[in-house]
């Protein structure tokens, strides 16, 4: 609930800033300009606690990239282990070997993806 409304006012923040005058300095009272330089701090501050949101540790980022790692060798090997039985003629041993490998590049691809998004900054 607390991202929501962070979120909420991280957003209309800016829609703040540029209803008031659209930046113009000029004719502007000191009270006014206090103001809109508070709300561009707090603009800040809320842009820099956003990257900090949904970041995990350095520790669990190695281990999502190291299996995803680990997932697209094992499909490789598969892929090798199928052809080696398409090869002696098993194809329903290589067909099996073929989705084995289809299932582990869809598991490194989904590590990889949450590696994107909660480690990349």
């Amino acid at each position: 609930m607390l991202k929501k409304i962070s979120l909420l006012v991280f957003l209309s923040v800016p829609l703040i800033i540029l209803a008031d005058g659209h930046g113009k300095k000029e004719g502007k009272s000191p009270q006014e300009m206090k103001r809109m330089e508070m709300m561009k701090k707090k603009e800040a501050q809320m842009k820099k606690e956003m990257e900090k949101w949904g970041r995990w540790k350095p520790e669990d980022c190695k281990k999502v990239s190291d299996a995803s790692g680990i997932f697209l060798y094992f499909a490789g090997e598969s892929i090798k282990e199928g052809e080696k039985h398409e090869e002696m003629g098993h194809q329903e041993k290589a067909d099996k070997h073929y989705l084995d490998a289809m299932a582990l590049a869809e598991l490194a691809a989904n590590y990889a993806k949450n590696y994107e998004a909660y480690c990349k900054k």
